[in-house]
């Protein structure tokens, strides 16, 4: 599953599975489900406070009537050793088994042994919780200089060991590609309004005629990096994408170009959509796939 993360007030016309951090939980649309919370984690260590206590997310959790909702964590620096990691996740845990409610417990992506270590812990204060599933948090930087082999190989240890994990952060078109993980795994995405805020439309790689997708920019604006620019056979073909999928009332090309370059709203709403039927896609396809195979292969999957 992907999961949208809010950061601000956007409605969307299409069912989906949202969540937000505590300070954002205001945003969560009212019609999504699931609804999840997160744990305030990422945004704390920003921000240089501490995150939400247990029992106030299991308040909040209980109020939004949240589906599924994280403990309290501090993300380890990347470049943590293994013991200071270790320490770090060890507070994080106790944190989730003090909650009066069954919050998933959150493991850190680490290049050491010390992941294994801290994955078994969140593993055992899950099931003594009840949580339904083990989050894995500070994947971003690593994936930003794509070490993707290790991120995915600690998303799969947790799938081994929880039978349902959580990736933070890294639902985006071009990471899950990069990534590849099972359907067992979901993925949330902060990006689809932030890339959006940076002038950016998503481009599924079925849209680009190199067929690679990604990022484009669209108002024109002056940045400072270069980063592509939507072209017009670019534009024409994410509309057509776009009709085929049955996004609702879209505009001739040059409207469309148009209401892309002067809208914040519409080019989330584009990115939003354009990642939720790509994911849905690829699934399917994933899931197609499988059943072709015989038996054997399957297991391999």
């Amino acid at each position: 599953m992907l999961v949208l993360t809010y950061v601000s007030r956007i409605q969307l016309p299409f069912p989906h599975a949202a969540m937000a951090s505590p300070a954002y939980a205001k945003y969560l649309p009212q019609l999504a489900r699931p609804r999840w919370l997160d744990s305030g984690g990422f945004l704390a260590l920003k921000r240089g406070a501490p995150p939400p206590p247990a029992k106030e997310l299991c308040k909040l959790c209980e109020e939004l009537g949240a589906e599924v909702c994280f403990a309290p964590d501090i993300p380890p620096p990347p470049d943590s050793d293994s013991l200071d990691y270790f320490r770090m996740e060890d507070r994080n845990i106790k944190a989730a088994e003090a909650a009066p409610c069954p919050l998933a417990p959150v493991v850190h992506v680490h290049p050491s042994s010390a992941y294994g270590a801290a994955l078994r812990m969140a593993v055992r204060a899950a099931r003594a919780l009840g949580a339904p599933l083990v989050g894995v948090g500070g994947a971003v930087p690593y994936v930003a200089v794509h070490r993707y082999s290790l991120v995915r190989g600690c998303a799969l240890a947790a799938l081994q060991a929880a039978g349902r994990a959580h990736l933070f952060g890294v639902g985006s078109p071009t990471s899950l590609r990069a990534l590849s993980l099972p359907s067992e795994a979901s993925a949330d995405w902060a990006g689809w309004t932030l890339k959006a805020s940076y002038g950016k439309v998503v481009l599924p790689p079925e849209a680009d005629p190199r067929g690679r997708g990604g990022e484009r920019h669209v108002t024109g604006r002056r940045l400072h990096k270069r980063y592509p620019v939507l072209s017009g056979e670019e534009a024409e073909a994410l509309l057509r994408w776009l009709a085929a999928r049955g996004y609702p009332d879209l505009p001739h090309l040059e409207e469309f170009v148009e209401r892309l370059r002067a809208s914040h709203t519409y080019r989330a709403q584009i990115n939003a959509f354009v990642a939720l039927k790509w994911y849905q896609e690829r699934l399917e396809c994933h899931r197609s796939c499988r059943q072709r195979l015989p038996p054997s292969a399957n297991g391999g999957v």
